[in-house]
């Protein structure tokens, strides 16, 4: 049967075999010369060695102890490393890339900032973004190591991912000049349910999207006559046709700045928008996951201290 050594028996043993005394080892190690005295008998018994031997009036090696030196070094600088705080994460000199996947509906809004950001104080590092659509599985990406942060806004992520909120959102309703209602400040549910809307493709059926979810919650369901893949397609379709598509204030006020279209406040059975950011349990306390999650929460604070109202410029 093997013998077993702890990491204190370890420790002892190297500094015997650095110090080649029992009495500076002591020292070294602040411990009481019989108590090392002690540790080296039992040393000995395990290893099957005499270890240290006298030679005249001073203490050698053995042959098997001046091989050990490396070795139990080795062990050693092993656990330290086990046991030890991780290393500080530079972003002014780190060269690994940053693997983001986020809802298309942030992807306008969050994501500019965000990699401007990124590449200020990450320059030597790559930024690679992803869109999530049904195909794509965001757990099993974060779990293999694939992802190192999920933007999104859905609840209700796996238990084994951690999650934290990022910020909250009225929710609008963007439609083309042309539209009926483009006139209103204020859709009534009544008016709401009786338009046609667009919508992104769900992510599955168990999943319709938090503004269906929201309305099933009250008995209710839209009409939904068109549905797309392409969520950035949207805002084009809209301009020639009497759609509706519901979304944040902040996506709908970007684009009804950039093209005539009108947006418009959502009934109060919509709700609201909640954006959270996912990342894996294993990458809890690794200080690379610990400054990006940082980098994306302060760009939420940001984009929440600015009044979404700021951005719609309908006309």
């Amino acid at each position: 049967m093997r013998k077993q050594i702890d990491s204190r028996q370890l420790r002892v043993l190297q500094a015997l075999l650095e110090e080649c005394s029992v009495t500076r080892a002591a020292r070294t190690l602040d411990q009481s010369q019989p108590h090392v005295s002690l540790t080296l008998r039992k040393l000995r018994d395990i290893i099957g060695d005499p270890i240290l031997v006298r030679s005249g009036s001073k203490m050698v090696l053995t042959e098997r102890g001046l091989g050990l030196r490396a070795h139990v070094r080795g062990v050693l600088d092993g656990i330290d490393k086990i046991v030890s705080s991780p290393d500080d994460f530079d972003p002014a000199t780190s060269t690994k890339a940053f693997r983001i996947a986020s809802a298309d509906c942030m992807e306008a809004i969050f994501l500019p900032p965000l990699i401007q950001r990124l590449h200020v104080q990450a320059p030597e590092s790559r930024v690679i973004v992803r869109g999530i659509d049904a195909g794509f599985d965001y757990a099993e990406a974060l779990e293999r190591d694939e992802l190192d942060a999920v933007i999104c806004n859905w609840p209700g992520a796996p238990s084994h991912l951690k999650t934290a909120h990022l910020m909250t959102e009225d929710i609008f309703c963007l439609m083309g000049p042309q539209h009926p209602l483009a006139g209103r400040e204020h859709l009534s549910i009544d008016a709401y349910l009786a338009a046609a809307h667009i919508a992104p493709v769900a992510r599955s059926r168990a999943d319709p999207g938090p503004i269906d979810m929201q309305l099933a919650q009250h008995g209710l369901r839209r009409n939904i006559q068109t549905m797309v893949a392409e969520f950035n397609l949207i805002p084009h379709i809209l301009m020639g046709t009497d759609l509706i598509f519901t979304s944040s204030a902040r996506f709908s006020g970007y684009f009804s700045s950039l093209m005539p279209l009108r947006s418009v406040a959502a009934p109060t059975e919509v709700g609201s928008l909640r954006f959270y950011l996912l990342w894996h349990e294993r990458a809890q306390s690794d200080a690379r996951n610990i400054w990006l999650r940082g980098q994306i929460s302060a760009v939420a604070r940001s984009l929440s201290a600015m009044p979404a109202k700021a951005m719609h410029h309908n006309s």
